[in-house]
C-alpha cells in the first residue's frame, strides 16, 4: 500500500511539471507572437468588473441565467424567476392560476421568437411567454427529464433542441419532436451542440462522443476513444470543439467535417461551467469556484506547441460563481452564491503599472517601446506587450516627456536637464545652467533641432537648448504649462495666465489673449492641426485659423470644461481628454463646426467604465492625450496609462426597445398591453412604469416623455417611471423615448394607449346642465339687476318729476306773476319814463329767466320719446306759447307710424332744440311745425316768420359759444338723416329734417332682418 501510494504521488507530480512547463512554453511562445502584433492580446485588463449583490437586489443562489431576444436578462434560483434591466431587479410573479412546476429552478434558455425556456429537474421543461407560463411533457412530445445539468441549445438557424436522460429534441409548431432513440446504456445524454457546419454533437452518460452529420437520417454515430471525456461538448469559433467534465478538464479539439484534432494539451482543471465566447476566448468555472479566461492568442500560441494554454484567473472574492453566459454587447456574466458579476469589454486597454506609481507621463518611441517618467517611480521602459517593465537611471519627478512624431526620439525633462531616453541608452544631454529647483511642466523640440523645456523656475519660464548652449526665450515671465510647434517652425506657449497664448517665431513675441477673442481660461493642452491651432482650457475648445479664435459648442454645455488633452486621428476624429474622461467627437461634426461657427457637436464619452484609468492631474503631465507611430491614442492619468485604437472603436450597442411594463394608481395595477389601458373615473393619478435592458452602460440612457393630450416632453435623465396628477378624463397617448449619452442616433420610441372615464360631473350631459344653470342663474341675476335698477331709476324720476312740480308750481308760477306785474308797471303812464323803461327791461330779463329756468324744468322731466312724436311736440310748444307772444300752428301729413325708438328720440331732440330756437331768438309771430309721413321717410320742418336767421351763423354754421346747432346736426348724422337751415323765401328761418324710412321706420327695419334670413341660405359660402 505504501508502494503504490508513493508510485501515485510520483506520478502526481510528473503530471505537474509537464502542465507547469507546457503552460511555461505557451507563454512564451504567446509573447513572441505578441511582439509581433499590432495589438496585445485580448486579456482580463480588457474587461471592467461590475458586481451586484443581495443588497443591490440581485438573487443569491443563482443557479441558470439567459439573456431573451427582447434584451433581458433572467435568472434563476432557490426563489423562482428574476428579470434584470441593467438598472433593477425585478422578481417575476405568476399570473394567477398559473405555478413553477419545482421550487429550484434549473437551466435557462432563450426561446427561438421570443420567452424563455426553464429546466425542471423531474419534469418537462416550461415555457415562459408573454407573461404565461407553459409545462411540456410526454403530452406536448416532450420524452424524459431534463436532469442534465445543460439540457438546452440551438441549432444554426436558431431552433431549439433539448436532450433528456432518454432522447434528443427540438421544438417546432408548438410542441417537441424526438430526432434519437433512447440511448441504450440507460444513461441518457449530458450535453448537446451543432457546430457552425450545422453537425450534431452529443455527449452520453459515459465515456465518447457521438455525431450526427448534417442532413443525415442516421442515428447519431460513435467516434473512437477521445480520452474519457464524458460530460459536456460545446462548440466554439473557427471550428474549434471543446469537451470538458469535473474530472478531466476540458480538452480543445479542432473539427474538420466530423473529425477532430486536439489542439491543445488539455487543461487539467476541473470544470462546472463553460463559454466559448464569440471572440474565440474560453471562459471556465472551476469546481472550486474559479472563474478563468484563456485568450484566443493563447489558444493559437498554446496550439503551435501542443502545450497547456495560460490561464488567467478572475478575482471572485467568495462569489461562488455557478453559471456564466455571454450577452449580445459582449459581455460576460456569471451568477452565483454571492450574487451576479458582469465584466464588460472596455474601449480603452489598460496598461499595468506598478501599484504605487503616481503622477504618470508617457511617450512611444519608433520601436513601438513605451517610456514612462513618474513621481514615485525612476522612468521605466516597456519594450513591448509582453517584456517586463525595465528600470532606468533617469530619477523619479521626470513629468515631462515628449516623442518626437519626425524621428521617434523621446525626450524628458527633470530637474537636472534635458535627457534623450531613445533610441540607445538614455542619457543627459543638456544640464541646466544653474541647478533646477522644480519639476518642469513640458519639453519639446522644433524643426531646427531646438529643444524647449518649459518651467517657472526657469529664466522667464522657457528656456531652450540650441545643442550648445542655453538661451531664456520670453522677453516677461510666464508660467507655461504646454506647447506645440507647427508647419512654419513657430514655437506656441500656452499658459501664464487665463486666457494667455504666446507664439514665438525667429525670436519675435506674439501673444493673444481675451483681446483677441481667446476664451478658453487657463490654457492647458495644443493640437497643431494642418494650419490650424486647437487650444483646450479650462473653460472650453477654440480653434485658431491664423485670424480669428472660434469655439467649439457642445450639445453639453458642460462638456469642454479643464480640456488637458487634444488629438485628431486618421479619419478626422477630434478626442478630447478632460476631467470626466476621454471624449471622441465624429469627423463629420468636426468638419462642420470649422465650416459653420456655432454648429452644436456630439460626443461620445468614454469613462472609467471604458477603461480609462483615474482621472489627470489638469496641472502637469499636460498634454493628457498623446498618439503613437501606430495611430493609437494614449492616455496618462494620475496613477494609470491606456489606450485605444481609433480605427477599432467598438460601437456603442444599439439600444433594445423600450418596454412601458405597467400603469399603477392608488387602487390598481394594470399591465401594459397593445391595446392600451383603460382607468377609472376615479383614477385621475397614477404612475407609468417603463425600461430598456441596455445592460451595457445602462447608466448612460436617458429618458424623456410626454403625455400628448396633456402636457408637453419632460427629459428626465435615467428615471424608468413617469407620474401624472389631476389627469382630465378623455383619450391620450404616452410616449416615451430613450436615447445613449452623445449618440443621438441611438434613439428608441415606445407608446401606450391610455384612456380615462368620465366622473359624472365630467360628462356633456352635466356640463351641458351646468352651464344651462349657470345661464339661467346669470340671467336671473341680471333680470333681478335690471328690476332693481328700474326701480332705483323709477324713484329717481319721480323724485325729479315732483321737483319739476314744484318749482313750476311755486318758483317759476312767481317769477311769471312778477314779469306780468313789471310788464303792467312798465305800460302805466303814472310811472316817470325812465323807470318804465328799467321795468321793461327787468320784465325782459325777467322773461329770459323764466325761458331757462323752464328749460331746465324739461331736462329735469325728460322722459323717452313716446309713440306720439306729434303730440310730445305740441306739447312743448304750447309750453312756449305761455312765455312768448308768438302763436304755434302744427300741421301733419300722412299716416303716422311707428318709429324706431332710438331715432324717434334724436328726432325728439333735433325739434325741440328748433322749436326753442325759434320761439326764444327768432322774434316770430308764428312758428309752425309739419311732419309729413311719407313712404320715403319722415320729413319735420319748423318755420317761423321772424327777422331770420344770421347770415354769419349759416356761413360759420353756428355762432361762438354756442353748440345747439352744432349739436342737431351730430344727431342727424347718427341717425342717416339730413338736415338743412335756411332763411326762408318770405323770411324768418326754416329748419328742414329728413329721415329716410329704412331708418325711421320700425316696420322697415324688420323687413330688411327678415329678407337677410331668407336670403342666407342661398348665398355662396365665402
Amino acid at each position: 500500500m505504501p508502494s503504490l501510494l508513493a508510485a501515485r504521488t510520483s506520478q502526481e507530480r510528473t503530471r505537474r511539471f509537464r502542465c507547469i512547463a507546457s503552460m511555461l512554453l505557451a507563454l512564451a511562445m504567446l509573447a513572441a507572437t505578441s511582439l509581433q502584433a499590432s495589438t496585445p492580446p485580448e486579456t482580463l485588463a480588457s474587461f471592467q468588473r461590475t458586481s451586484f449583490a443581495k443588497s443591490d437586489g440581485a438573487p443569491a443562489g443563482i443557479s441558470g441565467m439567459a439573456q431573451t431576444d427582447d434584451g433581458f436578462l433572467w435568472m434563476s434560483g432557490t426563489k423562482g424567476l428574476t428579470r434584470f434591466d441593467g438598472v433593477q431587479f425585478t422578481p417575476f410573479k405568476p399570473a394567477p392560476g398559473e405555478h413553477f412546476l419545482e421550487a429550484q429552478l434549473g437551466m435557462l434558455f432563450p426561446a427561438e421568437g421570443g420567452g424563455l425556456w426553464i429546466q425542471n429537474d423531474n419534469a418537462g421543461p416550461t415555457l415562459l411567454k408573454n407573461g404565461h407560463l407553459t409545462h411540456f411533457g410526454l403530452g406536448q412530445g416532450y420524452v424524459g427529464a431534463g436532469v442534465t445539468p445543460f439540457p438546452f441549445f440551438s441549432d444554426p438557424l436558431g431552433a431549439v433542441w433539448s436532450v433528456s436522460n432518454k432522447t434528443v429534441m427540438y421544438f417546432k409548431d408548438g410542441a417537441w419532436h424526438v430526432v434519437a432513440p433512447t440511448v441504450l446504456s440507460g444513461d441518457g445524454f449530458g450535453k448537446g451542440a451543432f457546430d457552425a457546419d450545422g453537425n450534431l454533437w452529443l455527449t452520453t452518460g459515459g465515456p465518447g462522443l457521438l455525431v450526427k452529420p448534417k442532413g443525415s437520417a442516421k442515428p447519431p454515430m460513435r467516434l473512437p476513444d477521445i480520452g474519457g471525456f464524458d460530460g459536456n461538448v460545446f462548440a466554439g469559433p473557427a471550428g474549434l470543439l471543446y469537451l470538458a467534465d469535473r474530472q478531466n478538464g476540458i480538452a480543445i479539439y479542432r473539427r474538420h467535417g466530423i473529425g477532430l484534432t486536439e489542439v491543445t494539451a488539455p487543461v487539467p482543471l476541473p470544470i462546472i461551467a463553460v463559454l466559448p465566447s464569440r471572440t474565440g476566448a474560453l471562459w471556465l468555472i472551476s469546481n472550486k469556484y474559479v472563474v478563468s479566461h484563456v485568450s484566443p492568442e493563447a489558444i493559437t500560441a498554446a496550439g503551435k506547441s501542443h502545450s497547456v494554454p495560460p490561464l488567467e484567473e478572475v478575482p471572485q472574492l467568495g462569489r461562488s460563481p455557478l453559471n456564466i453566459i455571454e450577452d449580445r454587447d459582449g459581455d460576460i456574466w456569471t451568477g452565483g452564491e454571492g450574487g451576479l458579476d458582469r465584466l464588460a469589454r472596455t474601449a480603452f486597454h489598460p496598461v499595468g503599472l506598478p501599484d504605487d506609481i503616481h503622477e504618470v507621463s508617457a511617450s512611444i518611441d519608433a520601436a513601438g517601446g513605451l517610456w514612462v517618467g513618474s513621481e514615485t517611480h525612476p522612468v521605466l521602459q516597456l519594450a513591448s506587450p509582453a517584456a517586463p517593465w525595465k528600470s532606468t537611471e533617469v530619477p523619479s519627478l521626470t513629468l515631462a516627456t515628449y516623442a518626437d512624431s519626425a524621428d521617434g526620439t523621446v525626450w524628458a525633462a527633470n530637474k537636472l536637464g534635458i535627457w534623450k531616453l531613445s533610441p540607445g541608452t538614455p542619457q543627459l544631454v543638456a544640464k541646466y545652467p544653474s541647478s533646477g529647483r522644480g519639476v518642469p511642466y513640458s519639453v519639446i523640440k522644433d524643426k531646427a533641432g531646438t529643444l524647449f523645456v518649459s518651467s517657472p523656475h526657469l529664466g522667464n519660464g522657457v528656456l531652450a537648448w540650441d545643442g550648445k548652449a542655453w538661451h531664456d526665450v520670453l522677453k516677461k515671465h510666464a508660467t507655461v504649462k504646454v506647447m506645440a510647434v507647427d508647419r512654419q517652425n513657430r514655437l506656441w506657449l500656452g499658459g501664464g495666465g487665463p486666457n494667455q497664448l504666446i507664439g514665438l517665431s525667429q525670436r519675435i513675441e506674439q501673444r493673444w489673449g481675451e483681446a483677441q477673442n481667446l476664451r478658453v481660461g487657463t490654457v492647458r493642452s495644443l493640437l497643431v492641426d494642418g494650419d490650424v491651432l486647437w487650444v483646450g482650457g479650462d473653460d472650453g475648445i477654440q480653434f485658431f485659423d491664423g485670424k480669428r479664435f472660434t469655439s467649439l459648442v457642445s450639445r453639453d454645455a458642460e462638456a469642454f470644461q479643464t480640456v488637458t488633452g487634444l488629438v485628431r486621428d486618421a479619419a478626422g476624429n477630434l478626442w478630447v481628454q478632460t476631467l470626466d474622461g476621454v471624449m471622441r467627437i465624429p469627423a463629420a461634426d468636426v468638419r462642420k463646426a470649422m465650416a459653420l461657427p456655432g454648429s452644436r457637436v456630439t460626443a461620445r464619452l468614454f469613462d472609467a467604465t471604458d477603461g480609462v484609468p483615474s482621472v489627470v492631474d489638469a496641472d502637469r503631465m499636460l498634454p493628457s492625450l498623446r498618439m503613437g507611430a501606430d495611430g493609437r491614442i494614449w492616455t496618462h492619468t494620475a496613477s494609470g496609462l491606456a489606450w485605444i485604437d481609433p480605427a477599432r472603436v467598438p460601437k456603442a450597442p444599439a439600444l433594445p426597445p423600450i418596454v412601458v411594463e405597467s400603469v399603477s394608481t392608488g387602487s390598481a395595477v394594470y399591465p401594459a398591453s397593445a391595446r392600451g389601458v383603460a382607468l377609472t373615473s376615479a383614477e385621475n393619478s397614477f404612475r407609468i412604469t417603463y425600461t430598456t435592458p441596455a445592460l451595457n452602460h445602462p447608466e448612460r440612457v436617458h429618458f424623456a416623455y410626454r403625455l400628448a393630450g396633456f402636457n408637453d416632453w419632460q427629459d428626465v435623465g435615467t428615471r424608468r417611471e413617469a407620474v401624472f396628477t389631476k389627469v382630465p378624463a378623455g383619450r391620450y397617448q404616452f410616449e416615451v423615448r430613450a436615447v445613449r449619452s452623445g449618440d443621438a442616433a441611438s434613439a428608441v420610441h415606445a407608446s401606450l394607449a391610455l384612456t380615462r372615464a368620465p366622473a359624472y360631473y365630467e360628462t356633456w350631459w352635466f356640463r351641458a346642465l351646468a352651464g344651462f344653470l349657470l345661464a339661467f342663474v346669470l340671467w336671473f341675476a341680471y333680470r333681478m339687476r335690471v328690476k332693481a335698477l328700474g326701480r332705483q331709476m323709477h324713484i329717481r324720476i319721480e323724485e325729479r318729476e315732483r321737483i319739476a312740480r314744484d318749482l313750476h308750481d311755486t318758483l317759476l308760477q312767481g317769477v311769471q306773476g312778477l314779469q306780468l306785474r313789471l310788464q303792467t308797471w312798465a305800460a302805466s303812464p303814472r310811472i316817470e319814463a325812465t323807470h318804465r323803461q328799467e321795468m321793461t327791461d327787468v320784465a325782459l330779463r325777467t322773461r329770459d329767466m323764466l325761458v331757462d329756468g323752464r328749460d331746465r324744468i324739461l331736462a329735469l322731466r325728460r322722459l323717452d320719446a313716446s309713440p306720439d312724436l306729434a303730440g310730445d311736440l305740441r306739447a312743448i310748444a304750447l309750453d312756449y306759447t305761455t312765455l312768448y307772444r308768438a302763436g304755434f300752428v302744427l300741421t301733419e301729413e300722412g299716416a303716422p307710424r311707428p318709429l324706431v325708438p332710438e331715432v324717434a328720440q334724436e328726432i325728439l331732440d333735433i325739434a325741440r332744440e328748433g322749436l326753442r330756437n325759434a320761439f326764444v331768438h327768432a322774434n316770430a309771430g308764428t312758428v309752425e311745425l309739419c311732419m309729413q309721413w311719407r313712404r320715403e321717410g319722415l320729413h319735420v320742418r319748423v318755420r317761423d316768420d321772424g327777422d331770420g336767421i344770421d347770415e354769419a351763423v349759416l356761413r360759420d354754421g353756428g355762432r361762438a359759444g354756442h353748440w345747439g346747432l352744432q349739436g342737431m346736426r351730430e344727431r342727424a348724422e347718427r341717425i342717416g338723416g339730413c338736415l338743412v337751415l335756411r332763411r326762408g323765401d318770405e323770411g324768418g328761418t326754416e329748419l328742414s329734417l329728413m329721415v329716410p324710412a329704412r331708418a325711421a321706420y320700425a316696420s322697415a327695419r324688420l323687413w330688411r332682418r327678415l329678407r337677410r334670413v331668407r336670403q342666407a341660405p342661398h348665398q355662396a359660402p365665402d
